[in-house]
């Protein structure tokens, strides 16, 4: 299927779908075997406004490669630039589990490639100023979970890659990503013992 062929297939999905992120920055649906992502009306509106948000996300995606590529396996993912400019992220589904605080308990491996990725996500905070947001909006309904990596036997995926940046341009995505890296922080710190 041509590029403006799939983009319009996407779209046209989407109508029937129901965004259920909790923050509603982005359009999250799963058709088949894959998740689409995409920025919502709000995250065009607020995070995206004076960003191409299609470059950004093949930034991001870039940097998670050169850090994590090595030790953490990341899902297949394509980033297309969707007709309005924006992107549209395209992922081909897991079928494991979401990573859970009892998998890290019970399983030494996991829990040792679970401390690698941490040291690798605050080097890439202290050399790029971003930070993986490993909890997920999704983290408020399931606190238990970390939504954004997946786990099979001994083996942990990074599923999604969005970065909050502690430097962005746009003033409101400075505030949220700032709260959210020392909110991240603070969990896993104190409530996931690591």
């Amino acid at each position: 299927m041509n590029q403006k062929k799939e983009i319009k297939k996407i779209n046209s999905l989407k109508k029937w779908k129901f965004n259920w992120r909790i923050l509603w920055e982005n359009f999250v649906f799963k058709h088949e075997n894959v998740f689409y992502k995409m920025p919502s009306f709000i995250g065009k509106q607020f995070f995206y406004r004076k960003t191409d948000s299609y470059e950004q996300a093949k930034k991001n995606f870039e940097l998670i490669k050169k850090y994590f590529w090595k030790v953490i396996p990341i899902a297949k993912t394509d980033i297309i630039k969707n007709s309005d400019w924006h992107y549209i992220i395209k992922q081909k589904v897991i079928k494991w589990n979401i990573l859970t605080k009892k998998d890290l308990q019970d399983n030494y491996v996991l829990l040792s490639k679970f401390k690698k990725l941490i040291i690798i996500n605050e080097i890439m905070f202290e050399k790029e100023w971003v930070f993986l947001d490993l909890l997920g909006s999704d983290f408020v309904l399931k606190p238990n979970k970390i939504h954004n990596l997946m786990t099979f036997a001994n083996e942990i995926y990074i599923f999604d890659f969005g970065l909050f940046e502690s430097k962005p341009q746009n003033f409101l995505f400075k505030i949220f990503s700032n709260l959210s890296i020392n909110i991240q922080m603070f969990v896993i710190k104190y409530f996931w013992d690591t």
